[in-house]
């Protein structure tokens, strides 16, 4: 989603807490300013929302809980988010405005946010302890990238990718297990590059 700075006042967590509660529109906490946040597109809804079903079904009568993107996660370094989604195993408490245990943090990539969610992002969840599983979905294709935190370290550094729509995403943490086709429920998508290639020199022998 896209994200514009909305002022140059810097404030303290708590204050931004208590501000964001009067607003219309949501806002992250970034460097002590908040940021507005816009709409995605129809692909991200999508993702988003099967993602959310899913794991509501899947994680029921569970200790873990998923949540869309009205919730805030406090990361390591100081910053309030709002991911796509994320699944929370803290204890539940109606008055939370704060995720108090993030264990999976999911993000739908775009072009315009996509470079914010491999770096800044990722190094910002890293640095949440809580945070077991860091999960990036590609809105244009079947593919998913998933860091995982090493036990008392760090997330690996190079993810586990997941491709097509007959793979699976495994979260062994949570645990919860969500089939691609699941998560891309709705949208349609062309050959892969490789298949058009091999179509064409057919075609041409």
């Amino acid at each position: 989603m896209a994200r514009l700075q909305t002022t140059d006042v810097l404030m303290s967590f708590e204050e931004f807490l208590d501000w964001e509660r009067h607003q219309e529109l949501r806002h992250e906490f970034v460097d002590g300013v908040p940021v507005a946040m816009a709409g995605g597109t129809e692909a991200h809804n999508v993702i988003q929302g099967n993602v959310f079903a899913a794991a509501l079904a899947k994680l029921r009568g569970s200790p873990c809980r998923p949540f869309p993107s009205d919730m805030m996660v406090m990361t390591g370094t100081g910053q309030g988010r709002y991911a796509d989604v994320t699944v929370d195993c803290g204890r539940r408490d109606p008055g939370n405005l704060v995720l108090p245990q993030p264990t999976v943090v999911v993000e739908v990539l775009s072009p315009e946010t996509q470079r914010l969610d491999r770096t800044i992002k990722l190094a910002e969840y890293n640095a949440t302890p809580s945070i077991w599983h860091y999960v990036l979905i590609e809105a244009s294709e079947p593919l998913v990238n998933i860091y995982d935190r090493h036990h008392g370290g760090d997330f690996n550094l190079r993810p586990r990718e997941v491709r097509g729509l007959d793979g699976m995403i495994e979260l062994p943490s949570v645990p919860l297990t969500l089939a691609m086709d699941e998560v891309y429920e709705g949208l349609e998508f062309g050959p892969a590059p490789e298949a058009k290639a091999s179509g064409i020199a057919r075609a041409s022998s």
